[in-house]
């Protein structure tokens, strides 16, 4: 979907997975489904600044891996019950409006301009991965319930 510039006129409801990875032009989910039944997949959108507009219910997992110029989660589902992904989006300076609570795992690895945890999710299921983040110099903000490992 390398010209699709927005996601206006999808369904509003979609009963399994929705796909709108490697879509190089699109810079926001605005016109996203607000409910998808299993999984969400915006990833390796490199022009996606915002996740303003993505759906407010995900079944399983939210996967917005891969987006170089993601400069915030604000607009993320604030529950997941499986993954949520949000590694390699080399912009990201925090995880301010990530969800609140992740069922399994919440992975921000190699998030090169995080500097903060600020804004991660109060409660992780299984695991929290932070590797390969160089500009984050603390851990304040970290989950305060993590069901199995912190991996930095």
């Amino acid at each position: 979907c390398t010209s699709l510039t927005s996601l206006e006129g999808a369904p509003q409801k979609v009963g399994r997975d929705f796909y709108c990875s490697n879509c190089t032009s699109l810079t926001s989910l605005e016109g996203s489904p607000q409910e998808v039944g299993i999984d969400f997949y915006c990833d390796a959108c490199p022009s996606l600044t915002s996740l303003e507009g993505a759906p407010k219910k995900v079944g399983v997992n939210f996967y917005c891996y891969d987006c170089p110029s993601l400069k915030s989660l604000e607009g993320a589902p604030q529950e997941v019950v499986g993954d949520f992904y949000c590694s390699n989006c080399t912009s990201l300076t925090s995880l301010k409006g990530a969800p609140q609570k992740v069922g399994r795992a919440f992975i921000c690895s190699q998030c090169s301009s995080l500097t903060t945890l600020e804004g991660s999710p109060q409660e992780v299921g299984r695991n929290f991965y932070c590797r390969n983040c160089p500009s984050l110099t603390s851990y304040e903000g970290a989950p305060k319930k993590i069901g199995g490992k912190i991996i930095y």
